[in-house]
């Protein structure tokens, strides 16, 4: 398992994606957010490990081009370098397709070698993990790897309640640096949405990195499989501008150059 560049040094940051619940687009986030960052100019290599359900292929469009998956890497059958595709549209982002059932050969210290492998060759400025709602092996999996969490949730306080459990079963297995990031944000002006965000957050336990507007596109982009960089909508592509921007350690806005946002129809 060698994937080491030795002209390059760094050491990808891992990201772990993740819902208390299923339904409030995580994939799509996951997938968005990633084209994002690879659009700035970073490395990334997005996995999915929703195993046995996967569709990251289809939101990110890959499904057409992906031969194998991340289990073909993890027990052997082929190299790691095998089973990443280069994305057609960024020169700078990569995806690993999730198996179509669970792989009985696959085993925790196999998948975080081989983790450690993408993470560690040079060629990755960040890994985004994608993984199913529900506390099963593949966030086990991605927990004992990442070093940061990004859990997708909705605007209520029901819904943050349960982000907050989930941030507590992740900082128990070692993930130490949990964010939220609350989709389909509606409301008339980004301003009043603002506010109310803040009332629902207020007293949760993991810190808002960011806030998606809803917008019916984003649904329509996920069954194209197009991402941010084909989106018409400047208060999508801005929400996940802005996100990218915070993951890489910058001080944005939250609604940055958003003003108007969307009723849920």
């Amino acid at each position: 398992m060698h994937m080491a560049d030795e002209t390059q040094s760094k050491n990808a940051r891992i990201i772990l994606f993740t819902s208390c619940k299923g339904g409030v687009g995580k994939s799509t986030v996951c997938a968005n957010l990633a084209m994002s960052v690879a659009l700035s100019g970073k490395d990334v290599l997005v996995i999915d490990c929703d195993f046995g359900s996967r569709c990251l292929d289809i939101v990110a469009g890959f499904s057409d081009r992906a031969v194998y998956d991340i289990s073909d890497a993890v027990v052997g059958r082929v190299p790691p370098e095998k089973v990443v595709v280069k994305d057609n549209r960024c020169e700078h982002l990569s995806f690993i397709a999730a198996p179509y059932s669970v792989d009985a050969q696959m085993n925790l210290f196999l998948f975080k070698r081989t983790i450690a492998a993408y993470a560690t060759s040079g060629r990755y400025d960040y890994i985004f993990i994608d993984t199913p709602g529900g506390a099963g092996d593949p966030l086990l999996y991605a927990s004992a790897v990442a070093d940061t969490a990004y859990i997708i949730t909705s605007s209520t306080k029901v819904s943050v309640r349960a982000a907050d459990k989930t941030a507590s079963f992740l900082y128990d297995k070692g993930v130490k640096r949990l964010r939220l990031i609350i989709n389909k944000v509606t409301g008339t002006s980004a301003k009043k949405a603002k506010d109310e965000l803040i009332s629902v957050i207020d007293g949760a336990a993991v810190k808002l990195i960011g806030a998606v507007p809803y917008d019916p596109e984003l649904i329509r982009a996920g069954d194209e499989g197009k991402l941010t960089d084909e989106l018409y909508s400047t208060n999508l592509t801005r929400a996940f501008d802005n996100i990218a921007r915070r993951t890489e350690g910058e001080q944005v806005p939250l609604f940055y150059k958003i003003r108007r946002l969307k009723r849920l129809k």
